[in-house]
């Protein structure tokens, strides 16, 4: 399936975009790089890194055959997008993205203490439940935009059982090639 070389795959925190990275990377063997790490410094995501860093890591990303880059950051999915074969959106209702972040807690913030992770996990959902409101990169309408304007192959998977139904149609095509 060859537009499955370079994949995108972007939505609101909680809605999967990792685990589903992470299947389709251990699946496809192709190498899942993720959004907050790149943008993020190891330190923590109090911390920006520069975006000259930024701007190299996705340049080295772009240049590979094969690679799945997945996050919540629109201006960086919009950088690589020329060079994607498929884009996937994982729009789902907030509520689903709540319980998934109030059950997996804050993700690469390893370095944090219990009650910091906590605070984290407080501001993330805060910040996450205005996905739909916010007039930013990181927003519903900036996705949309995103989604609507990609002009290769494209998916948008609204519910979990959207998800299962593509990565089944994902297996079937691998078995059948």
């Amino acid at each position: 399936m060859t537009e499955l070389n370079r994949i995108i795959i972007i939505g609101n925190s909680g809605s999967g975009k990792s685990w589903l990275g992470k299947v389709l990377s251990q699946r496809r063997k192709i190498p899942l790089f993720h959004m907050d790490e790149i943008r993020w410094d190891k330190s923590g995501y109090e911390i920006r890194r520069l975006a000259s860093d930024i701007n190299k890591d996705l340049d080295a990303i772009k240049k590979q055959d094969q690679w799945i880059l997945e996050g919540v950051f629109g201006k960086m999915a919009d950088l690589c997008l020329p060079f994607a074969t498929l884009l996937i959106w994982l729009d789902l209702p907030w509520e689903e993205c709540k319980k998934n972040l109030l059950s997996r807690g804050p993700q690469f913030e390893n370095h944090l203490n219990p009650e910091e992770k906590e605070k984290a996990l407080t501001k993330l959902i805060e910040w996450a439940s205005e996905h739909e409101s916010r007039e930013d990169a990181n927003s519903w309408s900036f996705f949309n935009t995103l989604y609507s304007d990609f002009k290769n192959k494209k998916v948008c998977l609204r519910s979990r059982a959207d998800v299962i139904h593509f990565l089944n149609a994902v297996y079937r095509e691998d078995k059948a090639s």
